[in-house]
């Protein structure tokens, strides 16, 4: 008998699973999974108190190797770091939650879900069910309605994502980046993560205003664009490649061409009207993506806060299954109001820093710039892009 249905086998969903079983070892959880190979590659930021905060720890050494893996560090050194953070691959992310999953005895299917009602007649003894499929949820737009979200855009960007050879470390965020930015009429942040198999992933993100972000064709993860002329507005490439440059230069870093790949996205807040529902006399959580979504690399690690107290509602023995759905949503309203305070503060320090980075740019402080030999390389790497190729 399945006591517990996810449907999105992803980090968060995973992240759910993991929990509930650790606090109750007699729950039968399924996971269904769209894609058995994995389809992201992108670079995460994981925060320690993620995997902290609501969490159930047991001190097992499966558990120790998980956080290993994931993190390099033991439990105790999380705790004494909690304010610390890595850089993961999504896909090494998932590899390892689900091998986590696996160990403790939930099961996975990888089956595409089309509805609640679907995955109910497959189950019809289970009582709860998780919808942990993403930020497009089919599932929440079943449950909710069509207006199941409300949404507060904030930024525009483009995400240029490749890799490098061998290891590559960051720009250091008042030198090189800071120097780097004054230069290009774009904000760019980086974002690196662990070598592995002698290959390192960079995310680069890169901020523009409207007008701009509406020129560029239609570019998702999926089906991204190339890093060329002519698919970019020029400004916003040469911004790109000036830093790319600066990489190369600064922090040695050897790009794979063919690798790079650009995708563009709105940084939006959002959250689900509600977190909870009983469906035809079962009960129904959103969690993850489905539930909330907040930019600046927190909506991972918002997903796993909120998936961290979704775990422990739904391993409550003596809780029926309408005061679950109630404890869920009670929460909901202090959770979205702590992500978007946040969200909203990170985004007015953004903003400000890009006032400080183009207001220094016309200002010739000579003691916050690079050395001549290093502009004239720039210079030269510029020269030679824009020769024609024979």
């Amino acid at each position: 008998m399945t006591d517990l249905v996810i449907v999105g086998g992803g980090p968060v969903g995973q992240w759910v699973a993991i929990n509930a079983k650790k606090r109750n070892p007699a729950l039968d959880i399924r996971i269904y999974e769209r894609y058995q190979e994995y389809q992201r590659s992108h670079v995460l930021r994981l925060r320690h108190l993620a995997a902290l905060l609501y969490a159930k720890h047991d001190g097992s050494p499966r558990e120790s190797a998980f956080l290993r893996d994931v993190t390099g560090r033991s439990l105790s050194e999380i705790f004494y770091n909690a304010a610390g953070h890595i850089f993961i691959r999504t896909n090494d992310l998932e590899e390892a939650l689900s091998s986590y999953a696996g160990d403790l005895g939930v099961e996975t299917a990888y089956q595409r879900i089309g509805s609640p009602d679907e995955i109910m007649k497959a189950h019809p003894e289970c009582r709860m069910f998780v919808a942990a499929d993403g930020a497009h949820s089919r599932m929440r737009e079943a449950l909710l309605g069509s207006s199941s979200t409300r949404e507060y855009p904030l930024q525009y960007v483009v995400e240029v994502k490749y890799q490098a050879e061998g290891r590559t470390g960051k720009l250091e965020f008042l030198g090189d980046n800071y120097f780097a930015n004054k230069r290009i009429p774009h904000m760019i942040f980086e974002y690196v993560g662990r070598e592995k198999e002698g290959i390192t992933p960079v995310t680069l993100r890169v901020f523009m205003d409207r007008g701009t972000y509406d020129a560029i064709p239609e570019a998702s993860f999926k089906k991204p664009l190339k890093l060329e002329y002519g698919v970019l507005p020029d400004s916003l490439n040469d911004s790109i490649q000036t830093y790319m440059d600066v990489r190369q230069l600064r922090a040695g870093e050897k790009a794979i061409p063919e690798s790079v790949k650009v995708s563009k996205l709105t940084l939006s807040m959002y959250a689900a009207r509600r977190f909870a529902r009983m469906q035809d006399d079962r009960a129904w959580f959103l969690a993850g993506d489905a539930a909330m979504g907040v930019p600046y690399f927190r909506s991972l690690n918002a997903g796993f806060f909120i998936g961290s107290q979704l775990s422990y509602i739904l391993s409550r023995k003596n809780w029926t299954e309408r005061n679950k759905v109630r404890a869920y949503n009670a929460v909901r309203p202090l959770d979205v109001a702590w992500e978007f305070t946040t969200a909203r503060s990170k985004d007015i320090l953004l903003t400000a820093y890009n006032d400080f980075r183009t207001l220094s740019a016309d200002v010739p402080w000579e003691f916050m710039t690079w050395d001549e030999k290093t502009d004239k390389a720039l210079q030269l790497l510029a020269q030679n892009r824009q020769e024609p190729k024979p």
